[in-house]
C-alpha cells in the first residue's frame, strides 16, 4: 500500500540523516522555533509543487487527497484559498481566450477580496448577482432566480461564482445551482473556504458532492493543517483543461518557494482523514454544535446559519452587540473567530476539546444578566445595503488607473479605485470601477470610512 504521508516521510528521513545543509533556507535546520528541521526548499528528491514529477512525493500526496475527496483532481496550495481563487480566475480567463468565448463570470456578490483582486490581475469580466435578501455578510441565492438571471444575460458567462458556506455559516443550495449551471452549459465555481470538512460528514455535503466543477477549500480553517494550507479541487464534470493547467496558473502569482511545512501539514491531514476515529470526531462535534444551538436558542439567543461546525449568534436579539459579547467571553479565556456590531462567530473542528466548547456555551447561557448590565452597547438599527451602484469601468481599469485619496464627503459621483475590506467575504456595497453614489457613501461612512481612493478624472 502506498505511503499515505510521502512528504512527511521524506522530511523525517532527511532530518534523521543529519545532512550538511548547504542549501536554502538560511536557518539551516537549527530549531530556533522548533519546526526548522522540517523546513526545506526544493532539494533533490523533494519534488516541486508547481512541476511535480509523476512519481514524486507531492504528486503522490495530491493523489491521496484526490481519492479522499473523490475529485477528478485535487492540487495543493501553500498560499491559502486566496491562491486557489486567483488560480481559478486565471484558468477561466485563459480558457476563454483559448476557446474564443467571452471572459465573463456571473458572481454572487458576497465575494472574498481575493476574487476582486483576481479580476483586476486577470482582466476577467464580471456581472454581479445580488438577491433582495442580501445583507452586509450574506447573499442567499435561489436557484430559480439565478436561472432566470442567467437566461436573461445577453452573453452567457463561462461560470457562476458562489461562496458557500459564507462567513456566517449560511450554506447555499449548491446541488440545485449546479443543476441549473450544467443545464445551461455554465461551470460552477465555489469558494468553500470554510467547508473543507463537509465531505467527511455522515452525509457528505461538500460542493464536490453536489456537482460543483471547481472548488476552493481552506484546509487550515476546519481541518488539522497549518495556516496557508488549501486545496483546489476539480470535479467530475470539469473540463480537463482546468486541472491540466492549474499548476501553471498557480506559479504565475505564487511564491516559487512554497512552504514545505504547509505541504507536510496537508500530507499529514490526509492521514487524519483516512483514520475512522478522526472522521467520527467531525460527526460528534457537529452533534455538539447542534445541541449547543438548541440550548442557546431556548435561552433567547438567535442562532444564524446551518453550517455544522460554526456557531453564529445574532447578538441584538439579546439587546447587545457581538463585540460586547466577545468581551465577556474573553474574560473566561474564550476567544472568538469574529465579532462585530451584530454577530459573534465561534468555529469548532474535530480537534476542539468538548470541554472547551462547553465552557463557551455555559458562559453564553449565564450571560444574559451581564449583557443587560452592559453600558454603552445600545444597538443601532442594522445597516441596509444601498442599491448596486452603476459600473463606470472594469475592476482592472480602476485598479490601474491614476488615483487620488479624498475625504468621503467629496467623493459623490467619483469612481472607486480600491476599497480595503476589513473582514471578507462580505457583500460589498461598492467595488472598484463602480460609481460612488450618495447612498453608498452614507453606508460607507456608517461603517467608519473617512476617506476613499478614487480614480482621477482625465
Amino acid at each position: 500500500m502506498p505511503c499515505p504521508t510521502p512528504i512527511l516521510r521524506f522530511l523525517r528521513e532527511y532530518q534523521d540523516g543529519s545532512p550538511v545543509r548547504l542549501h536554502m533556507p538560511g536557518h539551516k535546520g537549527r530549531p530556533r522555533l522548533g519546526v526548522e528541521p522540517y523546513d526545506i526548499t526544493e532539494i533533490r528528491d523533494a519534488d516541486s509543487l508547481y512541476c511535480p514529477v509523476p512519481d514524486g512525493i507531492i504528486a503522490q500526496s495530491e493523489a491521496v487527497a484526490t481519492e479522499l475527496f473523490g475529485s477528478k483532481r485535487t492540487v495543493y496550495s501553500a498560499g491559502g484559498s486566496s491562491l486557489c481563487i486567483f488560480t481559478a480566475a486565471w484558468l477561466l480567463r485563459r480558457y476563454a481566450a483559448d476557446t474564443g468565448v467571452a471572459p465573463l463570470v456571473l458572481a454572487v456578490r458576497n465575494v472574498h477580496q481575493s476574487f476582486v483582486s483576481a479580476l483586476a490581475q486577470t482582466g476577467l469580466s464580471v456581472e454581479w448577482f445580488r438577491s433582495p435578501e442580501a445583507t452586509a455578510l450574506a447573499c442567499p441565492v435561489d436557484a430559480v432566480a439565478l436561472e432566470t438571471h442567467l437566461r436573461g444575460m445577453p452573453i452567457r458567462p463561462i461560470a457562476v461564482y458562489l461562496t458557500s458556506p459564507d462567513y456566517l455559516g449560511n450554506v447555499q443550495p449548491v446541488a440545485a445551482i449546479a443543476e441549473v449551471c450544467h443545464r445551461l452549459g455554465v461551470l460552477l465555481l465555489v469558494d468553500n473556504a470554510h467547508g473543507a470538512y463537509l465531505h467527511f460528514l455522515p452525509s457528505p455535503a461538500h460542493p464536490l458532492d453536489q456537482g460543483a466543477d471547481i472548488v476552493c477549500d481552506s484546509a487550515h480553517k476546519t481541518l488539522p493543517a497549518l495556516t496557508g494550507a488549501a486545496y483546489l479541487h476539480f470535479g467530475a464534470t470539469c473540463p480537463d483543461y482546468f486541472p491540466d493547467n492549474a499548476k501553471e496558473a498557480m506559479l504565475s502569482v505564487a511564491s516559487t518557494s512554497p512552504s514545505y511545512l504547509v505541504l507536510a501539514s496537508l500530507d499529514r491531514t490526509n492521514a487524519c482523514l483516512t483514520a475512522p476515529g478522526y472522521i467520527g470526531c467531525i460527526a460528534e462535534m457537529a452533534e455538539m454544535i447542534a445541541d449547543a444551538k438548541k440550548r442557546l436558542t431556548e435561552k433567547g439567543w438567535q442562532c444564524v446559519g446551518d453550517e455544522p461546525l460554526k456557531l453564529t449568534l445574532y447578538c441584538p436579539s439579546m439587546g447587545t452587540s457581538g463585540v460586547a459579547t466577545a468581551r465577556l467571553l474573553n474574560e473566561e479565556k474564550v476567544v472568538e473567530e469574529y465579532a462585530d456590531r451584530d454577530y459573534l462567530i465561534l468555529m469548532a473542528s474535530a480537534d476542539t476539546p468538548p470541554e472547551h466548547l462547553e465552557r463557551a456555551v455555559q458562559t453564553l447561557l449565564h450571560m444574559q444578566t451581564l449583557l443587560h448590565m452592559q453600558t454603552g452597547d445600545l444597538h443601532p438599527p442594522m445597516l441596509t445595503l444601498p442599491s448596486l451602484p452603476p459600473r463606470a469601468m472594469s475592476v482592472r481599469e480602476a485598479y490601474f488607473a491614476p488615483r487620488e485619496v479624498l475625504p468621503i464627503d467629496r467623493c459623490e459621483g467619483r469612481v472607486l479605485a480600491y476599497l480595503p475590506v476589513k473582514c471578507p467575504p462580505a457583500v460589498p456595497s461598492v467595488i472598484a470601477g463602480e460609481e460612488l453614489t450618495a447612498s453608498v457613501l452614507r453606508y460607507l461612512a456608517a461603517q467608519g470610512y473617512a476617506q476613499l481612493a478614487v480614480v482621477k478624472p482625465e
